[in-house]
């Protein structure tokens, strides 16, 4: 796989994450790890997965993530590797703490290394200012 295509991959697995459609446990996956850190008073948490196999971060499964890594076998990628770091910047307008989560992947192939990074504004997870995916309800 030539290097541009390396770093378009690990690119959409940033922007998989940043996403409000990936979730753990019906809500969204970045505000409950955001959450998680928070309480481990952490503020990077690392994770690596495998094409084919449930993406699972600081023990939270990610909704849906078996079909997403399902789709990076055919890559034959040696492996993928991942860091979140939350920083805390202030407060929105009604009072909920506000973080930013900075994401960043690299994923190997053959002794070459692609990479991306992203960062989405974001809040710790509290289910009574947020709703339930209606996948997650379904399901």
């Amino acid at each position: 796989m030539k290097q541009r295509q390396m770093d378009s991959v690990a690119r959409s697995l940033c922007e998989y994450l940043c996403s409000r459609n990936n979730d753990i446990g019906g809500y969204w996956g970045i505000g409950i790890l955001c959450l998680a850190s928070k309480r481990q008073r952490t503020k990077k948490v690392s994770f690596k997965f495998r094409p084919g196999k449930l993406l699972k971060i600081n023990g939270y499964e990610v909704s849906g993530s078996k079909v997403i890594t399902e789709k990076l076998v055919k890559q034959s990628l040696d492996s993928i590797e991942g860091r979140l770091s939350f920083f805390e910047d202030g407060s929105y307008a009604n009072g909920a703490e506000k973080y930013v989560c900075g994401i960043a992947i690299a994923v190997t192939q053959g002794g070459r290394t692609g990479l991306s990074m992203s960062h989405v504004e974001c809040w710790p997870h509290d289910p009574s200012c947020e709703s339930r995916s209606l996948r997650a309800v379904a399901g």
